[in-house]
């Protein structure tokens, strides 16, 4: 299958973040927006809810942090369902975008 290159604008901290879940997951940072797009792809819309009323997972400071970091990797879970990521392959494709 043939691949594109993209240039994708993001806020520094959330790029840190990302990497470091998607690290502890054997993940890289491509692989794991591969796996995001390829859900949105498959099920024909965003993978979670797109929420603001009172119950939605709003940014929260100090006790609240942890439950919504638990939350997230639950949300993360769940878009790694079903999809298996060739290492070999990724591991090439880092080795050759140097």
């Amino acid at each position: 299958m043939p691949t594109v290159n993209y240039t994708l604008r993001l806020d520094e901290t959330d790029k840190k973040t990302a990497e470091l879940i998607f690290n502890q997951l054997g993940l890289t940072l491509s692989a794991g927006l591969n796996i995001y797009l390829k859900t949105v792809a498959r099920q024909k819309k965003i993978p979670f809810v797109l929420d603001l009323n009172e119950n939605a997972d709003m940014p929260s400071t100090d006790i609240n942090n942890t439950v919504n970091k638990e939350k997230s990797f639950k949300a993360i879970k769940g878009i790694l369902t079903g999809h298996e990521i060739n290492l070999e392959n990724e591991r090439t494709e880092r080795i050759l975008s140097k």
